[in-house]
């Protein structure tokens, strides 16, 4: 019996087989141009950094860079677009994917004004 195989990871922008974790996690080439939403980018930054300070972990332990430039390129619109992106697990979705959803959306997220 074979055995089925995984589908590999294309560039978004060229269709191109994607081998480099980074690349990946980006969902496109590293030569190919970004679509990020710059401004969505610099709002998810502030954010991390704010989620970071309150809990007391580095800035990549709530999401790494390339996580939130995969967020500002594709600005998804629910949790399961959300749930699509690498470095998205499970444990981050329930944890700051509310969050996440509401900056995306243009909104204040919930914990911004110091509420929680």
């Amino acid at each position: 019996p074979r055995r089925a195989q995984r589908t590999p990871a294309r560039c978004r922008v060229c269709g191109r087989t994607l081998t480099d974790a980074g690349e990946m996690k980006l969902m496109r080439c590293a030569d190919c141009p970004s679509d990020m939403d710059e401004g969505l980018y610099e709002r998810l930054r502030e954010w991390r950094a704010a989620q970071a300070e309150r809990s007391g972990q580095p800035d990549f332990c709530v999401f790494t860079d390339r996580t939130l430039m995969a967020i500002a390129e594709t600005c998804p619109e629910s949790s399961a677009d959300l749930a699509r992106i690498p470095g998205v697990l499970s444990r981050k979705l329930r944890s700051y994917g509310a969050d996440v959803l509401a900056i995306c959306a243009g909104q204040e997220p919930e914990g911004a004004a110091g509420g929680n």
